[in-house]
């Protein structure tokens, strides 16, 4: 089960940071609030990232 759950994390945490941070980002640029616009900037960092770390992880340990 942990395993499981583990999984789902690394799939969908990228895909949900991404997500929620456009949606801040947008929000932010519509209501003129750049500090929200910027956070949303960075969620979207940081689900890219986060994917990229899970996707040269999975690499490295397919050998």
């Amino acid at each position: 089960m942990k395993q499981v759950i583990r999984f789902i994390i690394g799939l969908f945490m990228p895909i949900i940071l991404i997500a929620s941070g456009g949606v801040t980002t947008g929000w932010g640029i519509e209501n003129d609030w750049d500090y929200v616009a910027w956070a949303g900037v960075a969620f979207v960092v940081a689900g890219i990232i986060w994917g990229l770390v899970i996707w040269l992880w999975v690499d490295w340990h397919s050998w």
